[in-house]
């Protein structure tokens, strides 16, 4: 694998086209992910957001190239990294780009430490595997990462195991790992998943502050609007693993134009309070062994007609809106100028 290029500014530093992963099951052929393609740009927040099941994790995963064997699998498209594609190059090969350019903080810690190693320890461990750094010199680097992180009293407790430490903890235990030889991509999956509102507010707040301390690129995957809509520049909305709306964050939040990203913003509750309850979407997410034909989002969608069942719509720019706003409907233009409450 040749080294990859440094990254211009202007180009991508990960472009995703095309892809799809499968699962094999017991039951059938799961496509998880079905023709998923964006670019993150160096120092640039995409947030991908979609319910469970909508492809998101599985989409990361890919990237990373840790999906779970054998059931899955990638089987189409490409993810081209610094001008390397990263599905053509032995495993080998891209397994070296794991934690030394890009790198991951999953949802849950507890499951994602060693509970048997000491958090100092399991922090240091990048450092004297990639970096040929002695134990002493790893334990005080692992001590300058955990003050780093915001944890208290870093130099006292870097001998303490993970169950020791709260969950916000933690989960800073586990982005010290991550940022500990300087990615130029972050990916966190779910990152303030199992935390109180406080301590995700925290989380969030810092992976800003060291994402734009380092200006590496952060892919930030969740189901929570609210956690991204101050964090992220550009927002990737998935339903039953396919793309169904992107844009500029401030675009998509403020100019909504697909039902699903409606039904969405409908369901977070206003602070403003002006309005006295919520408007859930109907319905659940789709069987993905056994999708609606169409638009997998019809059986669910106060704007269904005919067409909806019959094609499933391209993913097309929001003609009255400029810049980069698409959205996969085939009414986008009624959808985002329609301010009738559908429930």
């Amino acid at each position: 694998m040749s080294t990859p290029t440094p990254p211009d500014e202007d180009a991508p530093l990960l472009s995703v086209r095309d892809l799809r992963v499968e699962f094999g099951t017991r039951a059938g052929v799961v496509t998880a992910v079905d023709g998923v393609s964006f670019d993150v740009r160096p120092g640039e927040t995409l947030a991908i957001l979609g319910e469970s099941g909508s492809g998101k994790s599985v989409t990361s995963q890919a990237i990373m190239g840790i999906l779970p064997k054998p059931a899955g699998r990638v089987v189409g498209g490409r993810i081209v990294y610094r001008g390397a594609d990263l599905l053509t190059r032995p495993p080998a090969e891209v397994r070296k780009l794991r934690g030394t350019e890009m790198s991951m903080v999953f949802q849950d810690p507890l499951s994602s430490l060693n509970p048997v190693f000491r958090v100092g320890y399991q922090i240091g461990e990048m450092f004297r595997r990639h970096r040929g750094y002695s134990r002493s010199e790893a334990r005080e680097a692992a001590i300058e990462l955990m003050e780093r992180v915001g944890i208290p009293a870093a130099r006292q407790r870097v001998d303490d195991f993970p169950h020791q430490f709260s969950g916000g903890m933690r989960q800073r235990i586990m982005i010290a790992i991550a940022l500990a030889l300087d990615p130029t991509l972050l990916i966190a999956d779910e990152p303030t998943t199992a935390l109180d509102v406080t301590v995700q507010a925290q989380v969030m707040k810092l992976l800003t502050r060291l994402q734009r301390e380092e200006g590496m690129a952060m892919i930030l995957i969740t189901h929570d609007l609210g956690v991204v809509a101050s964090s992220a520049d550009r927002v990737l909305m998935m339903y039953a693993g396919r793309v169904v709306e992107t844009g500029d964050i401030r675009e998509v939040y403020e100019y909504a134009s697909h039902p699903y990203t409606k039904g969405l913003m409908a369901s977070i509750p206003e602070l403003d309070g002006r309005s006295d309850r919520l408007t859930p979407i109907k319905g659940s997410p789709p069987d993905l062994l056994d999708l609606p034909p169409g638009c997998s989002f019809h059986p669910r969608c106060p704007y269904a007609r005919d067409v909806c069942v019959q094609d499933d719509p391209d993913l097309l720019h929001v003609e009255s809106r400029p810049g980069t706003h698409r959205a996969a409907c085939h009414f986008r233009e009624e959808v985002l100028t329609d301010d009738r409450e559908r429930v």
